[in-house]
């Protein structure tokens, strides 16, 4: 081989039944194949590698993103839990606030009445109707506390009323408008014929007749300050009542209560009779105001 043969290879392919075949190739060829193949294969390397690593790092930030996701849904389930619970209390604050509203129209209608029938009036509002506490534009909470205000200011106010009312009703058990026993009415006040003789008497109460034990109550609650003999008026109970007001029931068959006794409005005394000076079975009932005799039926009730 010459030098010029020496920059090529021959390859020489001897098949069976044909010619022999000869191939030539330049030499530098399967070291330029053998290099090419060798940075295909780096190249190949790198491009596995750098796949595998941005295929990682995508992963890696698809977990962190999922993470941040399921972190997300967690903090959305609890707002959407909060502010469930903030509509819950919400309706519930409004429920209560419905539910003061209509006590407090039902503490005034009350109270209106019970004025009505005490014939007293409420110290802040002198019987009117109560103000307007349509809150509907408010917040909630600005709501409640505006009507917790007013429960406070309605709380003093009936405070104030409760004892307003007490003592009216106080002064109306001690008033002795309650007629003290059942019969007929035989002398009435003022100035009468002397049963026992001539001329005329002025009678200081009424006389109310009926049978021998007939039932005598309390006209109004008081203390008892004389039972037992009282010269012509016989068996006599005496009962201060306050306010001025003294009434005296005499001759009595039969005395329930002593002296120092505290009786009710309509409570038993005595039992009727015709003890001292009487004529027959009757009571004898005197009203005194500031310890003078007043006509009783200027007092009792019809």
């Amino acid at each position: 081989m010459n030098s010029k043969d020496n920059s090529k290879i021959c390859i020489m392919i001897v098949p069976h039944t044909e010619k022999v075949r000869k191939l030539v190739i330049p030499r530098w060829m399967p070291k330029a194949l053998l290099s090419l193949s060798s940075a295909f294969i780096i190249v190949l390397l790198l491009y596995i590698s750098r796949n595998t690593t941005y295929q990682l790092s995508l992963k890696k930030e698809a977990n962190s993103k999922s993470s941040i996701i399921n972190d997300l849904e967690e903090e959305n389930r609890k707002k959407d839990m909060e502010l469930a619970d903030l509509k819950s209390q919400n309706k519930q604050l409004q429920d209560k606030t419905v539910q003061v509203e209509n006590k407090l129209m039902e503490i005034d209608e009350l109270q209106r009445a019970l004025e009505k029938m005490a014939g007293v009036s409420s110290p802040s509002k002198g019987g009117e109707a109560g103000p307007d506490i349509s809150l509907k534009d408010l917040d909630p909470e600005m709501e409640m506390d505006i009507l917790a205000e007013v429960l406070e200011d309605k709380k003093l106010e009936l405070e104030v009323f409760i004892e307003d009312l007490e003592a009216r009703f106080a002064y109306l058990e001690s008033v002795p408008d309650l007629m003290p026993t059942s019969g007929r009415l035989t002398s009435k006040f003022g100035n009468r014929k002397n049963p026992f003789g001539r001329g005329i008497q002025f009678h200081q109460g009424i006389d109310i007749a009926n049978s021998k034990g007939t039932d005598i109550i309390a006209s109004a609650a008081g203390t008892v300050i004389f039972s037992g003999r009282k010269g012509g008026y016989g068996k006599t109970i005496i009962i201060d009542h306050g306010y001025g007001y003294k009434t005296l029931y005499a001759h009595n068959n039969d005395l329930l209560v002593s002296v120092g006794d505290k009786v009710d409005k309509s409570q038993l005394i005595a039992e009727m009779g015709k003890t001292g000076r009487s004529t027959g079975n009757h009571l004898h009932f005197e009203i005194h105001k500031n310890d003078n005799p007043i006509n009783p039926f200027d007092v009792l009730k019809d």
